[in-house]
């Protein structure tokens, strides 16, 4: 054994006179989704390393729940550990370990619908929730010392408690403050009555194509009526508004011409307001709404819906884009989306979407408005949906012909379905518009809202608070030939102005889960915006 020793001793000297100049490999710490009980709507900014969280007035923002958090690398580890129960009233910073240390920042805001009316109000009170501050408005008539308190939410529903009762505050001469308590928490508002000698305001209007809504201030239980007319006409339109809330009052003037001049003035007795001119939009459709421009100007296997030589430019771009990019990798034979020149309504061509069995998921016939990203490995694919638009449509219809069949390949289920095979399959067609945020939504500037079709989580959200209006349609049985079908759009907001739409088509309803019939075929022709 001695004779090894000047050996190991050799080795050791050598290895100590090394030096480990290796860098370490860089591995980006970093969030991609994130589940939180009670969120409203979650934003993830990696570029800045920021979460946002808006999150129902339900929730308690100290006690707020993560259930679950998904990280690019999986051996990432977060200090503190962002599972469990965290207090979100301030920003919360946590540090993402891999090889180095990344910085990321939750934050958490509560959107509280707070409210306030009395008896005799005039226009929506000012509620002013950074300084607790509220200024309604009445008559010039009104006792302040003798006001019915109608209406009052200032803190969450069913967990908010006001000292005084509301029922018990009468005089209002001097403002009253009223202390609100929710949670631990505790506030102190000052509300304020101002007397106005004004009967009828007209607030504002806001044009669409075939109609436009005109908000009107009047006191309480007013009868109000809204007159209107074409510019250069002589003769008044009158429209009764309907009940006002707390002295507000919407009036919907329709049946109107798109892109004409109209003036309007809201009456209440004998007072009347100055006349107002709007103008109403275009009724602007979709490009290629038929499907008859098509080329192989991106690809020799399959078609796509423009062609950079057509002399229109809304057809010489790319609007519409389909899942064929990802299905065709196995050949030309798994074409999923094409344009169908022997079966069409109008023109010279329908799009035919098909759905096929690649190998060992189904590819779900599709067309949409957006663009088809990227693939993710051989499992699916990322998908920027939407298009820049600002009109407002009050429906979609459409030519279909549908063949489904008995679900074949099931993968996946949506919440709360369970899906079988032998279960009928169903075509669906959906359109949204909204105001989505492509830094929120993770697209683009001209696709903003991106689903990544191996992550349930990024699947789009009808819901969203980004959504301004929607509409979908499907069906299981066949159809007897090509029939139109009319899809009406719910909007929630009729005062807010989309910056994008979507229309998406499939010929499975939960292709997106990767299941349903491997023999479903839907034919779309003729796409027609409603106004």
């Amino acid at each position: 054994m001695k004779s090894f020793c000047p050996y190991f001793i050799g080795v050791a000297l050598l290895c100590s006179c090394i030096n480990n100049d290796l860098p370490l490999p860089v591995v980006q710490g970093a969030i991609e989704s994130i589940d939180v009980e009670g969120a409203v709507e979650v934003n993830i900014d990696a570029a800045n390393r920021i979460v946002d969280i808006v999150l129902d007035e339900s929730v308690d923002i100290r006690a707020v729940k993560v259930s679950g958090v998904s990280y690019k690398n999986p051996h990432t580890v977060s200090k503190p550990d962002l599972t469990g129960v965290h207090d979100l009233s301030n920003p919360l910073d946590v540090t993402l370990s891999t090889w180095q240390d990344y910085e990321w920042t939750i934050r958490a805001r509560q959107i509280i619908e707070r409210e306030f009316s009395v008896k005799g109000q005039i226009g929506q009170a000012v509620i002013d929730d950074v300084n607790h501050r509220i200024i309604a408005y009445v008559s010039g008539s009104a006792d302040l010392e003798d006001i019915l308190v109608t209406g009052l939410k200032l803190g969450p529903a069913g967990v908010t408690s006001y000292v005084p009762d509301p029922s018990e505050i009468k005089d209002f001469t001097e403002g009253v403050c009223i202390e609100v308590g929710y949670r631990g928490i505790s506030e102190s508002w000052m509300i304020y009555l101002e007397q106005s000698d004004f009967k009828i305001r007209l607030d504002s209007v806001d044009p669409w194509t075939r109609c436009a809504w005109a908000m009107v201030s009047a006191p309480e239980g007013s009868e109000v009526v809204l007159d209107y007319r074409e510019r250069g006409d002589s003769l008044w339109i009158n429209v009764p508004a309907d009940d006002g809330d707390g002295g507000t009052y919407s009036v919907l003037m329709d049946n109107l011409s798109p892109l004409s001049h109209y003036e309007c003035r809201a009456r209440c007795s004998e007072d009347v307001t100055d006349i107002v001119e709007f103008t109403t939009e275009d009724a602007v459709q979709l490009p290629n709404s038929g499907f008859n421009t098509f080329s192989n100007a991106e690809s020799a296997v399959y078609y796509s819906w423009y062609d950079p030589d057509a002399s229109d430019k809304s057809l010489a771009t790319k609007w519409w884009d389909s899942g064929n990019t990802g299905s065709t990798t196995l050949g030309s034979s798994y074409c999923i989306a094409l344009p169908d020149t022997t079966d069409h309504v109008e023109g010279n061509a329908s799009a035919l979407l098909v759905s096929r069995f690649a190998i060992v998921k189904l590819a779900a016939g599709n067309t949409f408005s957006g663009e088809f990203a990227s693939l993710v490995g051989t499992s699916g694919g990322i998908i920027n949906f939407g298009r820049p638009w600002e009109s407002r449509p009050r429906g979609m219809r459409l030519w279909i012909k549908y063949t489904g069949g008995e679900i074949d390949v099931v993968d996946a289920s949506p919440q709360g379905i369970a899906l079988s095979k032998g279960d009928p399959d169903q075509c669906q067609i959906w359109i949204a518009l909204g105001n989505w945020d492509y830094r929120k939504f993770g697209g683009t500037p001209d696709c903003p809202v991106q689903v990544n079709t191996t992550d349930i989580r990024t699947f789009f959200n009808p819901e969203s608070p980004a959504v301004i209006a929607y509409g979908s349609y499907s069906r299981s049985e066949p159809t007897d030939g090509w029939i139109q079908v009319e899809i009406p759009l719910e909007y929630r907001y009729n005062n807010r102005k989309p910056t994008h739409i979507i229309v998406s088509l499939s010929s499975n309803k939960w292709g997106d889960y990767f299941t349903g019939s491997s023999r479903s075929r839907l034919a779309v022709d003729n796409i027609e915006l409603l106004y």
